[in-house]
């Protein structure tokens, strides 16, 4: 099958009328509109609160907002991502209050009632100490403290006079702000000077103000845009995003850009052929790319500029030939812990390709490998584990877990697991003896979307992370950290297991509600590192959570197009449920030897049946499924039950049955189950062989 990937090249474009571009960008917004009646982006079904702001944000600005606007303000003030109709982003424990920033905003620029927030931030409180934002320091998010300032000014509520020493204390010796208190060093960041200056002069702080300016144009480029911070050692890239908030801060100020026609120019440059702007020049256009340059360019009182004749990016195709390729599936981070033939098990059951196994011991990965063989089930076992224990320093912002999710072929020996480490560490002593095992980096979560940015930047001009994960558990981090969307043709956006608790077993729910999806000629290591470099490779949920439709992120142009064109496949659901079938129960064989199985034998033979519960990650609740008889060559036998608690929880639960000799032969062990909600009845039966 033949499919067609859009690359950039240049080409003078003739003069075209001021009406023409502002309605060539207009015409680009119109088309993010989603039935549901927001805006959205442009590979997804429905719309999201992002989208929708940027899109109001460029409307208004352009003087084309709609005549009727209660169904647009209707759905800004019903669908946070989080706690609206649409709430597949799923829960936090820190507050995204950029978030409710947008819908106040939006709210504000349609002329729409917005006091329905008013109590909500009033009571925000500092988040300092906050576990969800995983860093060491307990520093809040300097960017999600100033949304209470800013929400407040939107809503006319006093403000938080508190709150001005905690802005200053940030404040670098150059006027600059980033995330930790300026004693602790480091240089500011572009997008967190911003939101400062801005806090300062609704507090009415005044001081620093030419340090300041001057730190900000010094941000400015050769190519007319900004970059995060004068010289910066990382992430050394322009984005419109930055010179969006030099602009505005600058503004704020009563100063401009040292170049301003450089800066104009530049935010001109990113527009595309079909009407939007991307992050940089030649990036695809996103909503709030194009809000942020069309913003950017009212603040430079610019906008009459799209009326220029200037350089173009028209597009041409290349054919990508998916002729003698497969779609194969990789979990990432699914149990490398507790029972290796259930695991087995289960990914033959699920479809499971490749098992990237979470916590795993070489002599786990070697036992379910050597269990898959002998079984004939061609499923691959390779490390992909949630390194906790490394966090990385990042000067100016702090110290930060949950950032370096690791993978590495089975046969490959990676150290990591290494305490706190600064940058310099991380790139000789962490990255570089990773990349040179053929390992490669996932980003799971980082709150703090200045540093996310510098972080996937420095990823993509040189090295560091290969994926960027978005589905994981009941959650979807590009719905509430929404700034990951513009990479998503740069880096390929992937789901996480992250499995907890002590077996494969009890995570089925997990199993069979997400995967990736990638496209190879053969199931291999090798084969998920290229698609993983092509970005030939998407996130996929099925389920309650996303109200059983199908949810796909990511992959390069044409990937989404094709996987969805061969859903025949790899589909895991059925239509009368819109589920994947779970098994009622697992018997499972235990001989003595057996690695890594709780109740396995010193002598003789263990039948251990787990049944189907209903839980929570690794928490199980109820029973689902119950033991009617156990059946041993046709005898009937009693099970002796065990359960184990973590934490007053219920972690584990099993019956089991002991042969303490067995007659050499073949055997067969019959388990009756019965599903309790609905009386269906299974009899679920394995054989084994004692010698």
């Amino acid at each position: 099958m033949m499919l067609f990937l859009t690359c950039a090249v240049m080409a003078c474009a003739t003069s075209a009328g001021n009406e023409t571009r502002k309605q060539e960008v207009v015409n680009y917004i119109q088309s993010l509109a989603k039935s549901d009646g927001g805006y959205g982006w442009e590979d997804q079904y429905d719309g999201h609160l992002t989208p929708t702001f940027a899109a109001i944000g460029v409307l208004y600005h352009l003087d084309a907002l709609p005549d009727d606007r209660s169904r647009l303000a209707e759905y800004v003030k019903t669908h946070h991502p989080q706690r609206g109709p649409n709430k597949e982003a799923g829960p936090s424990g820190a507050e995204m209050r950029d978030l409710v920033y947008q819908q106040i905003q939006a709210l504000t620029w349609l002329g729409a009632e917005a006091s329905a927030f008013n109590d909500e931030v009033a009571a925000w409180k500092s988040q300092a100490g906050k576990l969800a934002n995983y860093e060491r320091g307990g520093n809040p998010v300097f960017m999600q403290e100033m949304m209470t300032l800013a929400c407040r000014r939107l809503l006319g509520i006093p403000q938080d006079e508190e709150m001005k020493s905690y802005i200053l204390e940030r404040r670098r010796d150059n006027g600059s702000f980033n995330n930790v208190p300026a004693g602790d060093g480091g240089d500011g960041n572009i997008l967190n000077t911003y939101w400062g200056v801005y806090a300062l002069s609704l507090l009415g702080e005044t001081g620093m103000e030419e340090q300041t300016v001057k730190w900000l144009q010094d941000c400015q480029v050769e190519n007319g845009g900004f970059t995060h911070q004068p010289n910066p050692k990382i992430g050394v890239n322009d984005d419109v995003a930055y010179a969006w908030a030099a602009v505005k801060a600058l503004k704020t100020l009563g100063a401009a850009p040292a170049n301003k026609e450089a800066c104009v120019d530049y935010l001109l440059s990113l527009q595309n052929p079909d009407g939007g702007f991307g992050n940089r020049p030649g990036w695809p256009s996103t909503p709030m790319a194009s809000y942020y340059a069309i913003e950017a360019l009212a603040e430079l009182d610019a906008l009459h500029r799209l009326d220029e004749g200037r350089k173009k990016r028209e597009t041409v195709e290349e054919p990508v030939d998916f002729d003698g390729y497969k779609i194969f599936t990789v979990q990432f981070q699914a149990h490398g812990v507790g029972s290796p033939k259930e695991a087995v098990y289960m990914a033959d059951r699920f479809g499971i390709d490749l098992w990237g196994a979470k916590s795993a011991m070489k002599e786990w990965l070697e036992e379910a490998q050597r269990i898959a063989d002998e079984k004939q089930v061609k499923t691959l076992f390779f490390y992909a584990d949630e390194d906790h224990d490394t966090e990385l320093k990042v000067e100016g912002f702090g110290t930060f877990s949950h950032v370096l999710d690791l993978a590495f072929p089975p046969d490959a020996e990676v150290a990591y697991k290494m305490g706190e480490i600064d940058w310099e560490t991380y790139q000789s002593k962490y990255l570089e003896p990773l990349l040179a095992n053929n390992g490669f980096l996932m980003l799971q979560i980082l709150n703090n979307e200045p540093l996310s940015r510098i972080l996937i930047d420095e990823s993509i001009n040189r090295k560091g992370y290969s994926a960027i994960s978005t589905i994981h558990f009941s959650q979807n981090f590009l719905f509430w950290l929404p700034h990951l969307n513009q990479y998503r043709y740069k880096l390929p956006l992937v789901a996480l297991q992250d499995a907890h608790g002590p077996e494969t077993w009890w995570w089925m729910h997990e199993l069979a509600a997400y995967r990736n999806l990638f496209i190879a000629k053969e199931p291999t290591y090798e084969g998920l590192m290229q698609a993983l470099k092509n970005n030939w490779i998407v996130a996929v949920r099925h389920d309650e959570v996303s109200g059983h439709k199908t949810r796909m992120l990511g992959g390069a142009p044409g990937v989404q197009d094709y996987i969805k064109a061969h859903e025949n496949e790899w589909r895991w659901w059925n239509d009368e449920t819109s589920e994947m079938a779970k098994p009622l129960a697992v018997v499972t064989i235990l001989k003595p030897g057996d690695k890594f199985e709780a109740a396995a034998p010193e002598s003789g033979v263990t039948v251990r049946i787990r049944t189907r519960w209903a839980g929570v990650r690794q928490n199980i609740k109820t029973p689902e499924v119950r033991l009617d008889r156990l059946e041993i060559d046709g005898v009937a036998a009693t099970c002796e039950y065990k359960e184990r608690k973590s934490r007053n929880a219920t972690a584990d639960a099993y019956y089991t049955y002991h042969m303490p000799s067995c007659a050499k032969g073949n055997h067969e062990a019959k388990a009756y189950v019965t599903e309790i909600a609905t009386g269906k009845t299974e009899t679920i039966v394995e054989r084994f062989v004692c010698e």
